[in-house]
């Protein structure tokens, strides 16, 4: 029991200090990224941390821990191994809270617009389309798994077929690069970035990343105008102040759909600007570390037990 509860605690020491000294490293990065970056870019800068320590930890520590740790042991789990672990547990705990979380509020968000909402057949639509008596100019693809796209009735009233089409192409997007999932492994990554206004910041940047991917999706076909004065008409409909309620946020800041329109009419295509290139060096240290691992396997396993050893010892 104690070779067990050694592991498991060895285990979360790790991935704890891991992630926290990556969050660390990549401080700089989390300080310049925005709205402008792919939101490939900023999805690979949030999960970096988390990814990379949880690799370590069940690649390498758990793997020389069963190989070389005697199931006899005489270590003890002192209060200096348990703490740190405890925080890592904690970690790990928080971030699942957070991922539930998300997904209750998502799913009592399609209850309370599924209760009098009507399907409807609207051509080109991603998911099914129920239209729904609502006092905010709501066009959103709510769910993760079962995603359906809920418009208020005033919507369809206001816009064209064409602005429909390109609203309806915007929506599309959001399906395809399954941006409702990637917002929740955001929100529920389990790391100390998760505590600092970083967090904050980067989960802003990826929505509006996220939301000028969807726009150029909306766009193609010649349907920039089409768009753009979509967007004009569904701002102007929104009810001022914007309630702390409201089901869809994406007019939450005052010149967001004014960013957006100007982007359609007068900028070019999102290229994706500050790429993934930006992460070129840390994509190339783990491509590096994995073909040294992979050529020395044993040796690697024999080197990070010996370090989890030493640990131990300055620990007890």
């Amino acid at each position: 029991m104690t070779w067990v509860a050694l592991g498991l605690c060895l285990s979360l020491l790790a991935f704890g200090v891991l992630s926290a000294f990556l969050t660390l490293l990549l401080r700089p990065l989390y300080r310049r990224a925005d709205g402008s970056w792919t939101s490939e870019a900023l999805l690979a800068l949030r999960l970096t941390p988390t990814a990379c320590a949880a690799v370590a930890v069940v690649g390498l520590l758990l793997p020389a821990f069963l190989r070389f740790e005697p199931r006899d042991t005489g270590e003890r789990i002192t209060w200096a191994v348990l703490l740190p672990a405890a925080a890592g547990l904690a970690m790990i705990a928080a971030g699942m809270l957070r991922g539930v979380r998300s997904l209750l509020d998502a799913r009592r968000l399609r209850r309370r617009l599924a209760a009098g909402a009507v399907a409807i057949d609207l051509p080109g639509a991603p998911a099914p389309v129920f239209v729904v008596d609502h006092d905010f100019p709501l066009v959103a693809l709510v769910g993760v798994f079962r995603p359906r796209l809920f418009v208020a009735r005033r919507v369809l009233a206001m816009c064209t077929l064409e602005e429909m089409a390109a609203i309806l192409a915007h929506e599309t997007g959001h399906l395809v690069r399954r941006d409702n999932l990637r917002q929740l492994l955001v929100r529920s990554c389990p790391d100390v970035l998760a505590w600092t206004p970083s967090s904050a910041r980067l989960d802003a940047a990826f929505e509006e990343a996220c939301e000028r991917d969807a726009d150029e999706d909306g766009a193609r076909g010649g349907r920039r105008d089409d768009l753009a004065s979509a967007l004009v008409k569904v701002a102007r409909a929104v009810p001022a102040p914007l309630p702390a309620t409201a089901p869809y946020m994406a007019f939450s800041r005052s010149d967001a759909v004014a960013i957006r329109v100007r982007r359609l009419l007068f900028d070019r295509p999102a290229g994706g600007h500050r790429p993934l290139a930006r992460l070129g060096a840390p994509l190339l240290f783990a491509a590096t570390a994995a073909a040294v691992l992979v050529s020395g396997w044993d040796a690697a396993l024999l080197e990070v037990h010996a370090v989890t050893e030493s640990v131990v010892h300055l620990l007890q």
